[in-house]
C-alpha cells in the first residue's frame, strides 16, 4: 500500500458523519442501540431512549461505525446490543466536548 492510500485509509477510518457522531453520543449518553430482527431475516436497528423513547438508524450509520471498531454487537438473536468500544467511547467523549464549546 503506497503512502497516500495509508492516508486516505486512515481518515476514512475516523472521519465520521454527523449522523455517526450522534449514534456514538447517544450511547455515551445512556442510549442503547439494538438490531431487531423478523422470522424472515429482516434486520432493522433501533436506539432506546432512557425514557421509552424509540428512533430508527440506518443500516448504513451502524455499519460504517462497526467496520471502524467504535460499536461492537454482542451477537444475541432476535436483538443484539451494540456497545461502544474503547475508541467508540474516546471519539465519542471528544465529540462531545468539541460541541460543547
Amino acid at each position: 500500500m503506497n503512502f497516500i492510500s495509508q492516508i486516505l485509509s486512515r481518515f476514512r477510518r475516523t472521519h465520521l458523519t454527523d449522523p455517526q457522531n450522534e449514534l456514538l453520543r447517544a450511547l455515551l449518553d445512556g442510549w442503547t442501540l439494538k438490531s431487531h430482527r423478523t422470522l424472515d431475516g429482516q434486520k432493522a436497528y433501533r436506539l432506546h431512549g432512557l425514557h421509552g423513547e424509540e428512533v430508527e438508524i440506518a443500516d448504513a450509520v451502524v455499519d460504517g461505525l462497526s467496520a471502524v471498531d467504535l460499536i461492537q454487537s454482542n451477537l444475541k438473536f432476535p436483538a443484539a446490543t451494540y456497545l461502544l468500544t474503547n475508541r467508540g467511547r474516546s471519539l465519542a467523549v471528544q465529540f462531545r466536548e468539541s460541541v460543547s464549546k
